[in-house]
């Protein structure tokens, strides 16, 4: 029998061609934002969980959130009362409504939006950073952000503060373009992803204040840093003023009932009382610290690695440097000084500690004593076992204790509530998300939807805790004597039921 041809030998050009297999590294950088959003996916049904923060916000600010995208979709308009939420928070409304349109309307829809957010953020902190960080503080950067305890908790609920961390966190990353020859349009890029930020909750233009400033001053001297703050400066004003002529004038009132709806926040005032709230920030953060504790203290770590080894960093580090510190001061330091900080307000700050993370990384990776491989290794994976070990314990007990209430409720009411209804309470929103009903959260104290709802509204479903009755239940004694509990439920710390009047 002949023998079988050798086989055929590539040629080198072929061998050019042929893709190299990803690296162990790489697939890393990969995994932790497909790890995030798998772990996020796993409670996406469930409710959240009680005494992580002591505002009541995860039990009703939700639905609040997404109320206008769920009335656009079910209703075929924005707004039915002077809930306009959407007018400030725009691009969260329309990614919002655009899931609704394609997946159904419902509270495990709405949190998908933040739950993509969330890997996207930290995908962009992982991928964003290798070219100039390496890959290993990359990677701990990446897993800095997606074991908090806060991201595990308020990454998967449908808030707005997801999305600010992920536009902010794009933003920021251009910041390593800003000394090419393109910084200019670089600079355009980052201030359209920073406005989208602020669009999507205003409070974010002290970060983004903060960011621009802290690269103007590192960079002055710089030409193509300056094109670039001058590029993100320009996008921002030109959208700020797009809002404005398109949004704001026609909508002036609308978006002075917006004013009252959020809670009052008297930032300014005498400088006693602004310098107490920032010496009590410390103990009187709503357990930020504490349940952030590993990433704080990593990320000062970092910055102060960082900043004794500053001659050591590029250009481009030291920019991001910069740019991650302004990020902090000026966010937390609005926080600071502000009386009402849920934590929730935190999330955006935590991409820049992750980034600080990976800075600081980055310099300990180029001590003497810590350039053979298995020494970083070994470094890294005990700095990430630190990093993610309390969120991971948090998750495991959130998971153990979970409730999957608000599911089956929108699903009962879905078949109860006949569409076209009015609805009224704090938590009609959450309860008759999935229904056709049109829910008014009345809050006659600052003027919202105040009145006499049953007369001059037809409301006729009221959403309240134990023990609650509206404003105008004494204008409609039999009425409201004759009503009928549908559905009670335990929700959050509190007892709601669902009431249909005659």
């Amino acid at each position: 029998m002949a023998a079988a041809p050798p086989a055929p030998v590539p040629s080198a050009a072929s061998r050019r061609l042929r893709p190299a297999p990803p690296s162990p590294r790489t697939l890393l950088l990969v995994a932790v934002p497909v790890i995030l959003v798998l772990v996020l996916l796993a409670l996406v049904a469930a409710d959240p969980a009680v005494g992580v923060t002591a505002s009541n916000g995860p039990f009703t600010d939700e639905s609040w959130d997404v109320m206008n995208a769920r009335n656009l979709v079910l209703l075929g308009r924005w707004a039915t009362d002077d809930w306009t939420l959407h007018l400030v928070n725009l691009p969260f409304s329309v990614a919002t409504a655009a899931a609704f349109w394609v997946l159904g309307v419902g509270i495990v829809q709405a949190r998908l939006v933040s739950i993509v957010a969330t890997g996207v953020t930290a995908a962009a902190l992982g991928l964003g950073l290798r070219r100039h960080l390496g890959a290993g503080p990359a990677a701990l950067a990446s897993v800095a952000f997606s074991g908090a305890t806060l991201v595990l908790f308020y990454g998967r609920l449908a808030f707005l503060e997801p999305s600010v961390a992920m536009w902010l966190t794009l933003g920021a990353l251009t910041v390593l373009r800003a000394g090419t020859a393109r910084a200019g349009r670089w600079g355009i890029v980052a201030g359209v992803l920073l406005a989208l930020a602020v669009g999507t909750k205003p409070s974010a233009i002290a970060a983004v204040g903060g960011m621009l400033a802290a690269v103007a001053v590192v960079g002055a001297r710089r030409p193509a840093v300056r094109r670039w703050v001058g590029g993100a400066v320009l996008s921002i004003a030109t959208l700020g003023l797009g809002w404005v002529a398109a949004i704001w004038l026609p909508n002036r009132q609308a978006i002075a009932d917006v004013l009252r709806i959020w809670a009052p926040e008297p930032i300014l005032a005498p400088i006693g009382t602004m310098l107490h709230r920032v010496l009590a920030f410390p103990t009187s953060n709503d357990k930020f610290l504490a349940q952030s504790a590993p990433l704080v203290a990593c990320g000062t770590a970092g910055w102060a690695l960082a900043a004794i080894g500053w001659r050591r960093l590029s250009p481009e580090v030291r920019l991001l440097l910069a740019l991650a510190t302004g990020w902090l001061v000026a966010g937390l330091g609005l926080l600071a000084i502000a009386p009402y900080r849920p934590n929730r307000y935190e999330l955006p700050m935590l991409p820049a500690l992750a980034i600080l993370v990976g800075v600081g990384a980055r310099v300990a990776a180029g001590w003497s004593g810590w350039r053979e491989a298995r020494w970083r290794v070994v470094a890294g994976a005990a700095l990430a076992t630190v990093l993610v070990v309390p969120g991971a314990a948090s998750q495991a007990g959130w998971a153990a204790n979970a409730t999957y209430r608000l599911p089956v409720i929108q699903a009962q009411l879905l078949a109860a509530v006949p569409a076209g209804s009015v609805s009224q309470g704090t938590y009609a929103p959450a309860f008759l998300m999935r229904t056709g009903a049109i829910t008014i959260v009345s809050r006659p104290a600052a003027d919202i939807s105040p009145g006499d709802l049953y007369a001059t509204r037809g409301v006729r479903w009221f959403v309240g805790e134990d023990g609650e009755a509206p404003v105008w239940a004494s204008a409609h004694a039999a009425a409201w004597a004759a009503r009928q509990a549908v559905l009670c439920s335990p929700w959050g710390t509190t007892h709601v039921c669902v009431y249909r009047l005659p």
